[in-house]
């Protein structure tokens, strides 16, 4: 016994002697102490004895309360010893979230996790509303509240929830993917389409220029059985006749409108003039390209200053602008180059919910191919520059 007890003390006193600081203080740990600790916790964990290992967790939290990785980690071991340590583990949450960390929104959500998979949901929610109070605005607590409500079944709160976010939200591109989110929690859980569109339809009024918008009032539109041809097609034009809105977005939306119609439309006369309305969006962002290369090459640089005295004045040299002006025009205009991605802005950190819009690939199909071979007696396919790859309306 007494050889044990040596040998027990000699393997422990070099973590024993690094502990500098024994006692809690609001000062920050040096490195090697929290090293220390660290190495000090990994060794007890691999001698497997657990009371030592539970009174070792409870000194360092004693001088390293500040730090939320060691209350993590102690509810990881006292999750992984068998038995019933719901209370310990509920203890350690609760001292670690109300005294030192009632800021700290990992550890909340961390905890609200733990009450909510023993079935305790009144007690989750409250934790969430409580960090939602005390760190207004974050995206990832606000997710978890909805989806919270709708796991327990109450869709009404969830709807309300949604709705104030919205409202509430000072940002616009958050405000902006809280209602992509709620029209599809509408649409799939709810089943609810009409009010969806509403809601996107709402928003839309409060940021014209959007895309994602519409590309998700297009995506509702395709739910319904059978389609509205009409209803999609308005959509489409809501945007392209945005005359604010990017205008690669809009020859984008007109080749989408095109592509639709072609696979929908009964009247031969509606995708002629989509055809036009098409032609026409890329005449324009080819004009609009032109410009600005223009611009570019256009050498706007003051001439360089020739010394007086007893040099005569030397002429400056002539002006590169004509040249540039020459080779452009006497060269082929570059591909007009479509927007590949749209950036909105979480899900933060919701995090996590951060989410884009690329331009999707043509069809696979080799028989799809034969499209480009259509005429309309408008100037054959060659008429539609590098758009003839079709792009897809249908982009989920």
């Amino acid at each position: 016994m007494h050889k044990a007890n040596i040998n027990a003390v000699a393997a422990r006193w070099s973590y024993e002697e690094g502990i500098k600081r024994p006692y809690f203080h609001v000062k920050p740990l040096e490195r090697c102490q929290l090293k220390n600790w660290k190495e000090y916790l990994d060794f007890e964990i691999e001698q497997k004895d657990q009371n030592r290992i539970i009174i070792l967790f409870e000194r360092c939290l004693i001088a390293c309360a500040l730090y939320d990785e060691f209350w993590m980690r102690f509810v990881r071991y006292l999750e992984s010893l068998k038995g019933d340590n719901v209370e310990k583990i509920r203890d350690v949450y609760t001292r670690a979230c109300t005294v030192h960390h009632p800021k700290k929104p990992n550890l909340h959500l961390q905890w609200a996790t733990f009450e909510e998979g023993q079935g305790n949901f009144e007690k989750a929610a409250n934790i969430l509303e409580n960090i939602d109070n005390v760190i207004p605005n974050m995206l990832q607590v606000a997710y978890r509240r909805i989806n919270l409500e709708r796991r327990r079944g109450d869709l009404d709160k969830a709807c309300t929830l949604y709705e104030n976010y919205i409202s509430n939200s000072k940002n616009r591109t958050i405000a902006n993917n809280i209602v992509v989110k709620y029209a599809r929690f509408l649409c799939k859980v709810k089943n609810d389409v009409d009010k969806a569109i509403k809601v996107l339809l709402k928003a839309t009024e409060k940021d014209k220029d959007n895309p994602r918008l519409y590309l998700q009032l297009i995506d509702l539109g395709m739910q319904r059985t059978p389609v509205d041809t009409q209803e999609i097609v308005g959509y489409m034009d809501m945007f392209i006749e945005r005359e604010h809105a990017d205008l690669e977005q809009r020859v984008l939306f007109a080749q989408r409108k095109v592509e639709f119609l072609e696979d929908f439309s009964p009247d031969i006369r509606q995708i002629l003039k989509a055809h036009e309305q098409f032609q026409k969006c890329i005449k324009q962002a080819k004009e609009r390209k032109k410009t600005k290369n223009d611009d570019t090459k256009t050498d706007t640089s003051p001439p360089k200053k020739v010394k007086t005295g007893d040099q005569t004045n030397v002429p400056p040299p002539p002006s590169v602008s004509s040249q540039s002006s020459y080779q452009y025009s006497s060269g082929p205009s570059g591909p007009y180059q479509s927007q590949q991605q749209f950036q909105s802005g979480q899900y933060g950190g919701q995090g996590g919910y951060q989410q884009g819009y690329q331009q999707y690939p043509p069809p696979s199909d080799p028989n799809y191919a034969n499209y480009q071979n259509w005429q309309y007696g408008q100037g054959g396919p060659q008429a539609y520059g590098p758009y003839n790859q079709w792009g897809s309306y249908n982009y989920y």
